[in-house]
C-alpha cells in the first residue's frame, strides 16, 4: 500500500521578469542615433524618466500588463515630442487638410518618409541589436548615455548665456554682445521703424507694375535641378542672391510681400492691423495706379484668396480665368491654369483698359509640391519639378517677349514666396516646410524694366535683403523714370536697406547668428540649425 501524499506546501512566488530595458533598448538606441545625426532633438530628462519607469520593478502581473499597454502610446508621444514636427494642434490642423489630397499625392508623401535608406537603416539597426544584445548589456549603455545627456543639459543650463563674439558685416555692430533673444527683439524693433516712402507725382505718364509671386522657388531648388544659371535670370536687370522671403508657406508669404512698404513684422503680426502706408498696393493706389488681382488657381486651399483679400487688403475681383487652358492639376485635383495663357489674358484686358497706370499682383502655384502633369503623370518628384520649372521659365520668357513686342512699359517684379524644399535637410524630408530654413526662404527675386535701355547681364545684389529692398527700388523707379536710353539699373540699387536673416513660421524661428543659423521651436530654447 502506497504511503499517503504529503500535504502540499505554499506555492513558490511567481518569477519576476528579468531586469533591464529588454527590447526597449532598441527604441532608445535609434533615438540616440537620430540625435547624433541631428535629425531629432532628444530631450534627455523625459527620456530618462521614461526609461526609469520601464525599469521599475512591479510585483503584480496586472501592473506589468498595464505598463506595457501604456508604454507604447507614451513612447510614440515622446518620439513626437523629440521630433521637429509642429505642435499637435498645428499638426491636427494640417492633417485635416489631407482629406483634400489625392491618393497618389498621399502615397508620394508616404514614400518620402519611408525611404529605402530609412528601411535599410532600420533593418541594419535591428540586426545589430539582436547580435550585440547577446554579448553586451545594451540597457546599461543606454542608461549611461541618457545620464550623460542629462548631465550635459543641466551643466549647460547652469552656465550664463554667452554673447556672440562676432557678427557678420550685414548684421552690424548693433547685434554684438547679445543673447539670441535680445538679438531677435532688437531685429524686430529695428524693422518696426522702417518704412519706404512712395512720393508722387509719377515720373512717367503711362506704365504698369506687375508683381509675379511664384510659389515653391528657391535658390536651393534651382541648384538641385541645375537651373541656378538659367538664361531667364540673365534677362532681368537686377537679381538678388540673398533675398529672404522670411516665410515657408504661401499665405504668410503673400501677406509679407503685400506689406513690402514696411519692415519685417513678426509672423503673428501678419494677421493683425497695420498702418495703411505699409501695404504696397495701397501705396500704389494712392499714387494713381489701378490695382488688380490675378491667380492661376482658385485660391481656395488654406483660404489663400481670403487671406490676400482680408489681411493683405486686396479686396479686388479676380482677373477672369474663363477659357484659359488648364496646364496642371493640383495635389487636390483643382485646376492650375497655364501661366503664359493667364498672363496673356491679363495683358489683353490691360490693353482694353484706358487706365494710364495699372499695378497687378499675380500669384502662380505651378511649382507647388504634388501638382500633376497630365501629359507626364509618371515623373518622380525631382523630374516633375524640373519639367514644371522649365515650362514656367519658358512662359515667363515668352511673356516678356510679348510685352516687348507690344511696347508695354512695365516694371516686372519676380518675388518667389518660398522654396519647394526639393532636397530637404537633416530636420525635414523633401517637401516639408514647417521650419523656414535658409534653403527654403532664400529665393531668386529679380526686377526687369520693359521699355528701358536693355542690358546684356543683370547686376547682382549680394547683400542680405528682403522686401524693403524691392519696394525701395520700385519707389525710386516711380519717382525717376527708368523708361529711357539713360536707364542704369545700378543707379536704383544703391544703398539698399539691409535685412539680417530672420525667418518665421507659426511654430519655428530661424535666425542667422554670425556664420551660423539658430533654430527656436515655439519660443523655447535656441539650438544650432544643422546645415
Amino acid at each position: 500500500m502506497s504511503p499517503p501524499h504529503a500535504p502540499a506546501g505554499p506555492k513558490p512566488p511567481l518569477s519576476q521578469p528579468p531586469a533591464g530595458l529588454g527590447g526597449w533598448s532598441l527604441y532608445f538606441i535609434l533615438k540616440l542615433l537620430l540625435e547624433w545625426k541631428g535629425s531629432l532633438s532628444l530631450h534627455p530628462l523625459p527620456n530618462l524618466a521614461f526609461a526609469l519607469l520601464l525599469l521599475l520593478p512591479l510585483s503584480k502581473r496586472w501592473l506589468r500588463l498595464a505598463r506595457s499597454a501604456l508604454a507604447w502610446p507614451a513612447a510614440l508621444a515622446l518620439l513626437y515630442y523629440d521630433s521637429w514636427l509642429p505642435p499637435p494642434a498645428a499638426l491636427w490642423q494640417q492633417l485635416s487638410e489631407l482629406k483634400g489630397f489625392s491618393f497618389s499625392y498621399l502615397a508620394e508623401l508616404a514614400g518620402r518618409v519611408l525611404t529605402p535608406q530609412l528601411l535599410t537603416g532600420l533593418t541594419i539597426a535591428l540586426a545589430g541589436y539582436l547580435l550585440m544584445s547577446r554579448i553586451l548589456r545594451l540597457g546599461t549603455l543606454v542608461m549611461a548615455a541618457l545620464l550623460f545627456l542629462c548631465g550635459r543639459q543641466l551643466w549647460q543650463e547652469s552656465r550664463p548665456a554667452l554673447p556672440i563674439a562676432a557678427v557678420t558685416a550685414s548684421a552690424g555692430a548693433a547685434y554684438a554682445a547679445q543673447t539670441p533673444d535680445q538679438q531677435l527683439d532688437n531685429f524686430y524693433r529695428t524693422e518696426q521703424q522702417r518704412q519706404v516712402s512712395f512720393q508722387g507725382p509719377l515720373a512717367d505718364p503711362g506704365f504698369d507694375v506687375l508683381l509675379l509671386h511664384v510659389c515653391s522657388l528657391s535658390w536651393d531648388d534651382l541648384k538641385a535641378i541645375g537651373f541656378d544659371k538659367h538664361p531667364l535670370l540673365d534677362r532681368f536687370d537686377i537679381v538678388f542672391d540673398h533675398f529672404n522671403s522670411a516665410a515657408s508657406y504661401s499665405g504668410p508669404a503673400a501677406l509679407r510681400v503685400l506689406r513690402a512698404s514696411c519692415g519685417q513684422p513678426r509672423h503673428a503680426a501678419l494677421y493683425e492691423s497695420a498702418p495703411e502706408q505699409c501695404f504696397l498696393f495701397q501705396d500704389l493706389a494712392r499714387l494713381g495706379f489701378k490695382t488688380e488681382l490675378a491667380l492661376n488657381h482658385d485660391g481656395s486651399f488654406d483660404s489663400f484668396l481670403q487671406q490676400v483679400r482680408h489681411n493683405g487688403r486686396m479686396e479686388l475681383p479676380l482677373t477672369s480665368q474663363s477659357g484659359v487652358p488648364v496646364g496642371l492639376r493640383g495635389f487636390d485635383s483643382s485646376p492650375i491654369y497655364n501661366d503664359y495663357a493667364m498672363l496673356s489674358r491679363w495683358l489683353q484686358l490691360r490693353m482694353e483698359d484706358g487706365s494710364p497706370h495699372v499695378a497687378t499682383y499675380y500669384n502662380s502655384i505651378s511649382l507647388h509640391d504634388g501638382n500633376r502633369i497630365p501629359e507626364a503623370p509618371t515623373l518622380d518628384t525631382d523630374a516633375s519639378y524640373k519639367y514644371r520649372a522649365d515650362h514656367l521659365f519658358r512662359d515667363i520668357g515668352q511673356f516678356i517677349d510679348l510685352l516687348e513686342r507690344e511696347h508695354r512699359k512695365t516694371i516686372l517684379l519676380l518675388v518667389p514666396e518660398h522654396g519647394a524644399a526639393l532636397r530637404g535637410d537633416k530636420l525635414q524630408f523633401s517637401g516639408l516646410r514647417e521650419i523656414p530654413s535658409p534653403g527654403i526662404t532664400t529665393v531668386p527675386a529679380a526686377i526687369k524694366v520693359i521699355g528701358g535701355k536693355s542690358h546684356p547681364r543683370p547686376i547682382r545684389i549680394e547683400q542680405q535683403v528682403s522686401y524693403t529692398a524691392v519696394s525701395t527700388i520700385l519707389s525710386r523707379m516711380l519717382a525717376q523714370s527708368p523708361f529711357g536710353a539713360d536707364y542704369r539699373p545700378e543707379s536704383y540699387a544703391q544703398d539698399l536697406p539691409i535685412t539680417p536673416f530672420v525667418s518665421e513660421s507659426a511654430n519655428f524661428t530661424v535666425m542667422q547668428r554670425g556664420n551660423n543659423y539658430l533654430l527656436q521651436p515655439g519660443g523655447s530654447a535656441w539650438s544650432d540649425y544643422p546645415m
